[in-house]
């Protein structure tokens, strides 16, 4: 039995150096033997077949608080797959699913917030497209929601698992186990994330360049540390003008008063602002006539309201981490910490080396925010440009953004992308493997009014396959019950935008074309 283990091991490590090599692996293992595979500082837990019979539940057992918050109950799957669990190093979670009917790819999927958990939502899908996927915890579990920050306390080696390296091992792993169990390392690797799963793409693409042919990033929280001083900012606000402070009802009010204004500028009137950068809504104009009335504003909220929006600028004249596009809600801010005291308390005072001076009434962008960029931009932010490895690599990245985001800012990514398109030299060799789609009327990274359910993946998969780029990716909005679509749009290239032909339905995505204005 010592003799055939050992011969096992030398077999797996003889198929993960082909592998690596990238040649062809001719021996696929079966699932339960991956439970002995040998992995540089890698320990498989569980390799288990999964047989759905008709569909299989995430066990409930194993299925954390955090993850059914995420998932609004336990993943179903209905097709045959084999699960690895494991953990790298000490504490980085990692699961890898891999389908019996595989479509030779490979396919990582991100995070959201600053949870630590198994993002089983987003492997399901996968799974049931063909992919083998996999997702990591990034180094840390979270019970509560998407912003408890406790597990940064004391623990200054989880800060650089969480911002990047997690998911670079994630990869690498991954991929070893893909070559292993089907006997040839995959075809193609892909990732997909949205939110700080969009980040974590970016993050990839800059530090990571070879780790995929191909990456979504939806909605990127690509500056940590200014999306963080925001929300100390947006508190800071409502200490200092408690009059100013809005309701929900309110905030919902504001959004469809600027889409009743703006609706029709694009020649259109479909319930949703095309591009809210021609908005010239003021929330001035539901400032009350009387004082009792509720359905108004007051000059207080005015002026709130109106900082809550769009670019801003700190009184030293520091371009700070904008706020909603018109047409969203202002409220939806990211917070501080999940902690809602002591007051100053703020997720990223646990990433500092030490407790900073400032708390959340003395804190000073101008003065502040280069300190915390100082310290902990070069852990925590993806905004690099500079995208040179990653194009050489061959490597193609599609972004996209909704327009009616309340938690991160559409104007952050066209910031990003614009300074994308300047440093690698233009539109046209930013066109050949860059392309950003901004989604009107979408919110965070799905829901909204608008057109908000499409697939990415596969339009980077025909991208990187077949050289195809995406001028248009159709998008549709399912009706009230949630199971049918009642309209489909095309989402064109930026700076592109759809625009009616003038005939036919304006549900139909074929009633449209997409151009440059």
């Amino acid at each position: 039995m010592i003799h055939k283990k050992k011969g096992a091991v030398r077999l797996v490590a003889g198929l993960l150096a082909l592998a690596a090599a990238g040649a062809s692996v001719a021996a696929p293992m079966e699932c339960a033997q991956l439970k002995d595979l040998k992995l540089p500082n890698t320990r498989i837990t569980i390799a288990e077949s999964v047989a759905p019979n008709p569909v299989w539940i995430y066990p409930p057992s194993l299925f954390t608080a955090m993850a059914e918050k995420l998932a609004n109950g336990p993943t179903g799957v209905q097709k045959p797959f084999c699960r690895v669990v494991g953990v790298i190093e000490k504490e980085i979670n990692f699961e890898v699913w891999l389908p019996r009917q595989w479509n030779g790819k490979f396919q990582g999927v991100g995070n959201g917030g600053l949870t630590g958990a198994i993002n089983y939502p987003s492997m399901g899908p996968a799974l049931e497209q063909g992919y083998a996927s996999a997702s990591t915890d990034t180094g840390h579990r979270t019970e509560q929601g998407f912003f408890e920050d406790e597990w940064l306390e004391g623990h200054p080696e989880r800060l650089v698992n969480f911002a990047y390296r997690a998911h670079h091992l994630m990869a690498q792993t991954g991929k070893q186990i893909v070559a292993a169990y089907y006997g040839k390392p995959a075809g193609r690797a892909y990732y997909s994330g949205c939110s700080s799963g969009g980040w974590e793409g970016l993050s990839e693409a800059e530090r990571y360049p070879d780790d995929y042919d191909g990456i979504v990033a939806g909605a990127p929280a690509i500056n940590l540390v200014q999306v963080q001083s925001r929300g100390i900012l947006v508190a800071q606000l409502s200490l200092k003008n408690p009059a100013g402070n809005l309701t929900r009802e309110l905030a919902s009010r504001l959004a469809a008063a600027a889409v009743a204004k703006c609706d029709a500028k694009d020649g259109l009137k479909d319930g949703v602002i095309d591009d809210p950068r021609h908005c010239d809504f003021d929330p001035a104009e539901l400032q009350c006539k009387s004082a009792d009335s509720k359905d108004c504003l007051t000059a207080p909220q005015v002026q709130m309201a109106r900082a809550l929006y769009g670019p801003l600028k700190s009184s030293g004249g520091m371009k700070l981490y904008p706020g909603a596009a018109l047409g969203a809600s202002p409220l939806a801010e990211l917070p501080p910490s999940s902690k809602p005291e002591p007051v100053g308390h703020a997720a990223i005072t646990l990433m500092l080396p030490q407790k900073p001076a400032w708390t959340v009434t003395t804190f000073s962008p101008d003065r502040d925010i280069p300190v915390l960029e100082k310290q902990l931009g070069a852990t925590l932010d993806a905004a690099n440009p500079d995208l040179h490895r990653f194009q050489a690599h061959g490597g193609k990245l599609i972004m996209y953004h909704g327009w009616a985001d309340p938690l991160l800012s559409p104007y952050n990514t066209l910031e990003y992308y614009g300074n994308v398109v300047q440093t690698m030299g233009g539109q046209q060799p930013t066109d050949g493997f860059v392309r950003l789609f901004m989604v009107p009327g979408m919110e965070h990274c799905r829901g909204g009014s608008g057109p908000n359910t499409f697939d990415a993946v596969a339009s980077l998969d025909d991208w990187v396959e077949h050289g195809v780029p995406p001028e248009r990716i159709i998008a549709t909005h399912k009706g009230a019950q949630g199971k049918q679509a009642d309209r489909s749009r095309p989402l064109c290239r930026y700076p592109q935008v759809a625009r009616y032909k003038g005939s036919g339905s304006i549900d139909e995505a074929a009633s449209f074309n997409c151009q440059t204005l």
